[in-house]
C-alpha cells in the first residue's frame, strides 16, 4: 500500500473582485482576474482615487502562485499599468498660485505616465463550490513621471469577489 498523488478539489479559473468599501468613501477597485496555469494567473485592474486631485490606474498583472493553486492562496505579482491624475490648479499673470489669491484663475491639468507595480498577496476561495473570493495584500507602485503624480506610492488591496469557471 503506497501513497499516492493526492487530488486537489478543482479550482474556478476567474476572479471578478471589487473592494466593497472604497466606494462609501468615493473610490473604486476592481480587478479580473484568469488562470492561465497551475501557478500563474493574469489580471486587469482599475482603481480610482480622488483627494485633492483624482488618480486613475490602470493595470495588467502577472501573478505567480508558488503553492500551483491558483487563483488560490499567496500569489506574488508584478504590473505595468497607465495613471491619469488630474488636479486643479490656479494662474495668476501665467505662474501658478495658492487658491487663496484673489486675481486667481482656476485650470485643470491633465497627466499621464507610465507605472511598474510589485504586490504580494493572498487570496481565499470560500466555501463548498469555492465561488467567493477574498482577497488582501500590499505593494508600491512607482510612475514614471515628474509633477502631479507622485513617484512612488504604497498599494493596498482588499477585495471581495466571484469565482468561476473551470480549468
Amino acid at each position: 500500500m503506497g501513497l499516492g498523488p493526492v487530488a486537489l478539489a478543482a479550482q474556478p479559473a476567474t476572479v471578478v473582485s471589487v473592494n466593497p468599501f472604497l466606494p462609501l468613501l468615493g473610490f473604486f477597485q476592481g480587478e479580473v482576474e484568469r488562470a492561465v496555469r497551475d501557478h500563474l494567473t493574469v489580471a486587469v485592474g482599475i482603481s480610482h482615487l480622488a483627494f485633492d486631485d483624482r488618480l486613475t490606474n490602470l493595470d495588467a498583472k502577472l501573478r505567480f502562485y508558488p503553492q500551483e493553486r491558483a487563483p488560490a492562496g499567496l500569489g506574488m505579482a508584478a504590473g505595468i499599468g497607465l495613471g491619469h491624475a488630474r488636479e486643479q490648479a490656479y494662474l495668476v499673470d501665467g505662474a501658478c498660485v495658492v487658491a487663496g489669491c484673489p486675481d486667481a484663475v482656476p485650470i485643470t491639468r491633465n497627466r499621464f505616465a507610465p507605472s511598474f507595480s510589485v504586490e504580494l498577496h493572498y487570496q481565499w476561495l470560500l466555501g463548498r463550490s469555492r465561488r467567493t473570493a477574498v482577497g488582501l495584500g500590499f505593494g508600491g507602485k512607482r510612475y514614471f513621471a515628474s509633477g502631479t503624480i507622485p513617484d512612488l506610492v504604497p498599494t493596498g488591496r482588499l477585495t471581495v469577489g466571484w469565482a468561476f469557471g473551470k480549468r
